[in-house]
């Protein structure tokens, strides 16, 4: 490999009308560049597997460009690197959020549907737009509550499955007579002006059964309960978070709860291992669990990344190739094994493809994308992390973003109103809900 970063992602898959490769010539290496995200997860496995195939293609190279960690800024600089051609890249790794605008901006090459058999429905989705296949996913994601199993005086509670339960545990674990050491708050999640709070807010509207943008594109914001998950939000932020909530993204939430700040904290499903690892404060003390839901359990965002082939490679068998090994079940099963969520549905189920790294490389195994040092995730009753069951139910229920050339816009503006709601709470005069409906049917027209 010519560069080594953490990488954050990698899926499967080409175009069928991508002109073949040149044949190998000899003393000629093709070079396969790959633009990705830096990785934040606990040990490198998605880069541990692109090497792996790499070592296996005498003929090709890979070469890792890092890009930001933030999605959004991520995508910002593969845009204007696409559009302006400064740069050959042949393989991007896109948020699942931005694959319609890649496809509609003509900057990524449309794939083989078949390419994505057997991978989760809601999966599929991401990849698709226009009714053409624009990229393979690599890794999905759920949101998932991440509760102290330690602290209860009451060794049969359980954790909570609404979110009234939620908010009432949130109270009871600053009373010490319900804990055995109290908590200054109770929840954190991620609510900095950043797509972390798109998502809180859509998931807070969903809980209530309202919508921002429906399936069909169709706007459905302005509604009552699209108000009542906004206000939810912001009253939850008030009475069970800590104030630098506001600020905060998935590591300030892990740091909060790592730290003993809070006893709940909604995040991603690589938060696990990280949590896990040697000498971690919470070591063995938490569990996971699908997010709340009003009555019922909520459905949370998918989320994920996404590879694509650009319009412009040079070598677009060469990267259907790596995009097709690394969807592949062996080394789906080596991302189930580092925390990470598999888009294939058979790598929730027991037996199945070992994963495909070799010796010390396999996750868990010397630190390498399990627990840092401690051998192996822990096991459920089926031989799989602990974590599998409860990923497997919050992906059963989980939805998309909406599916848009215009995502970007779509998400600032969320950005804006909501975290505006959460600043001038005194001010708000119940009227989001209907501005954003109005503003929003601006930007699905591209205005």
């Amino acid at each position: 490999m010519a560069a080594v970063v953490a990488l954050l992602s990698a899926a499967c898959t080409s175009g069928g009308d991508a002109a073949p490769d040149p044949g190998p010539s000899p003393g000629r290496e093709r070079v396969l560049r790959v633009a990705t995200a830096s990785d934040v997860s606990q040990g490198p496995v998605r880069q541990d597997l692109i090497e792996a195939w790499d070592e296996q293609e005498p003929d090709v190279r890979v070469e890792i460009v890092k890009l930001p960690s933030a999605a959004d800024d991520a995508r910002s600089q593969l845009v204007a690197a696409l559009q302006s051609g400064s740069a050959d890249y042949d393989v991007v790794n896109i948020d699942v959020v931005y694959t319609a605008e890649f496809a509609a901006g003509k900057l990524i090459r449309p794939l083989d549907e078949g390419l994505l058999d057997g991978m989760w429905d809601q999966v599929k989705k991401t990849a698709q737009y226009d009714g053409r296949t624009w990229a393979v996913p690599f890794n999905t994601d759920a949101g998932l509550l991440y509760y102290r199993k330690d602290i209860w005086k009451d060794e049969r509670r359980r954790p909570p499955v609404s979110w009234s339960e939620l908010e009432s545990s949130a109270v009871d674990v600053k009373d010490s007579r319900q804990v055995k050491k109290t908590f200054p708050y109770g929840y954190a999640t991620q609510l900095d002006a950043y797509e972390g709070l798109t998502v809180n807010a859509q998931e807070a509207i969903w809980a209530r059964g309202g919508e921002l943008i429906d399936g069909e594109g169709t706007v459905r914001a302005g509604t009552p309960e699209t108000e009542k998950g906004l206000n939810d939000l912001v009253d939850r932020y008030e009475e069970i978070m800590p104030p630098q909530a506001k600020w905060a993204d998935e590591r300030d939430s892990l740091e909060m709860f790592r730290d003993g700040k809070v006893a709940f904290m909604r995040n991603w499903p690589y938060v696990y291992n990280v949590l896990s690892a040697d000498g971690s404060k919470v070591e063995g003390k938490f569990g996971v669990a699908p997010l709340p839901g009003v009555g019922v359990r909520e459905k949370s965002v998918l989320g994920g990344q996404n590879l694509a082939i650009t319009e412009r490679s040079e070598h677009p068998e060469d990267a259907r190739r790596l995009l097709a090994y690394l969807a592949g079940p062996a080394q789906q099963r080596c991302l189930l094994e580092a925390g990470f969520a598999p888009v294939l549905r058979e790598s929730y189920e027991p037996g199945g493809a070992d994963c495909s790294l070799p010796g010390a490389k396999s996750p868990g195994a010397g630190g390498e994308g399990g627990r840092e040092g401690s051998g192996s995730p822990e096991r459920d009753a089926d031989g799989l992390p602990v974590y599998t069951r409860p990923l497997k139910r919050a992906l059963s229920d989980a939805s998309p973003r909406p599916v848009t050339p215009y995502y970007a816009a779509f998400t600032e503006l969320v950005q804006t109103k909501v975290h505006q709601m959460l600043n001038d709470r005194g001010d708000d005069d119940g009227s989001v809900a209907a501005e954003l409906g109005d503003e929003l049917k601006e930007v699905v027209r591209g205005r």
